[in-house]
């Protein structure tokens, strides 16, 4: 190739060339790099609703992930974002469960054909009646900590995983940021990153971007190997109910690719035994993406339904965009009680709304 060539604007690039040109994004980098969001809602009042109504999965991550809008006040609020002309909430608005379908009539009132991701019963039932079609997304699995035990044959895993790390040396330790060194976490996240099916960028919208700073009430456990290198982390987001502290929510989970299987396990093991101790009531794993799919009690579209299924049983799918199956199998390990969570829409077929909570998300 001429140098004439290689600087010509015109030439056309092979595909793999345009690949090769294409620079990987961390969450972070991409939030960066985006607009930033308008909100009618402070985060000042986004916090004192997290506080009293933040008792689900994506709550804290409602408050502070950077891109999201509010539409709201004081005493409530929904975050969502748009893309390709299509508006879609995240997780349930945080408000008192009495206002919660005036708020709901407010949104859609307000940004007519706004979907909803991610809701729980209530939220979907509420949307039901005002003549959305319902169809379930995936599960939320929790674990019960008051009554939750890792004895018993199928949590042996845990045990093992437990004994196995603790014989060579290894140690779980909480910290806050100011005893990390950061380098050592962007490098050991890089590194299990580019492990994933997804190797370009994160999945977005449905996670938050990591954040290296210390932020209020949530937790940073680390594994550290018997030379002190750091092998592993779980970052847990607070859930808040009525102005107390009512669990957490795994939101971050890495592992050195070259360290043992064991590693992530052992962390779990040792935070679930940790809250247990401090009584708190629960720890949520998180979503399932389109895991148990099945007929749900509200207006449904079949269509929808039997495409969510056909996705999760998708081997390429699963091979080459994102590992469904396994994401939820490693969640039912845990033997925790799942919980259906939803997507609404308006009526009415629109195969622009699943594609555009898709790219949202990053996963295509």
């Amino acid at each position: 190739m001429s140098i004439a060539e290689t600087n010509n604007p015109k030439r056309k690039l092979t595909r793999a060339q345009r690949k090769k040109r294409r620079r990987e994004l961390t969450q972070t980098q991409w939030a960066q790099e985006q607009d930033p969001a308008e909100t009618d809602v402070s985060q000042k009042d986004r916090i004192a609703a997290f506080h009293r109504f933040g008792d689900f999965s994506l709550a804290w991550s409602t408050v502070v992930q950077p891109l999201l809008s509010h539409d709201g006040d004081a005493g409530g609020y929904i975050a969502w974002r748009k893309r390709w002309g299509q508006t879609v909430a995240l997780g349930d608005p945080l408000c008192h469960r009495d206002s919660l379908t005036d708020h709901l009539k407010q949104i859609i009132d307000r940004r007519p054909g706004i979907s909803f991701c991610q809701i729980s019963d209530s939220t979907a039932n509420a949307l039901s009646r005002l003549d959305y079609v319902v169809n379930q997304m995936g599960i939320d699995t929790t674990l019960m900590l008051d009554d939750y035990t890792c004895a018993g044959k199928e949590k042996e895993w845990l045990r093992y995983a437990s004994n196995w790390t603790r014989k060579r040396g290894f140690e779980v330790r909480e910290q806050s940021m100011a005893q990390v060194t950061p380098e050592a976490i962007v490098q050991l996240s890089e590194a299990w990153r580019k492990t994933r099916t997804i190797k370009r960028k994160e999945v977005r919208f449905l996670n938050r971007p990591i954040v290296l700073v210390d932020e209020p009430d949530v937790r940073k456990f680390f594994l550290y190997d018997a030379e002190n290198k750091l092998q592993a982390f779980v970052f847990l987001d607070p859930l808040y109910k009525d102005g107390q502290i009512s669990g957490y929510v795994t939101s971050f989970k890495r592992r050195d690719p070259n360290s043992s299987m064991y590693a992530e396990q052992a962390i779990m093991k040792h935070i679930i035994d940790t809250l247990k101790s401090e009584g708190i009531p629960k720890l949520t794993l998180g979503l399932s993406p389109l895991a148990e799919i099945e007929a749900g009690p509200f207006r449904e579209s079949s269509l929808r339904r039997w495409l969510f299924g056909r996705t999760y049983d998708s081997r390429l799918i699963n091979r080459h965009f994102y590992n469904l199956q396994g994401h939820a199998d490693y969640k039912r390990r845990f033997r925790g009680a799942n919980e259906k969570v939803w997507f609404a829409s308006p009526r009415g077929t629109n195969p622009c709304r699943l594609f555009a909570l898709i790219a949202l998300c990053g996963i295509a």
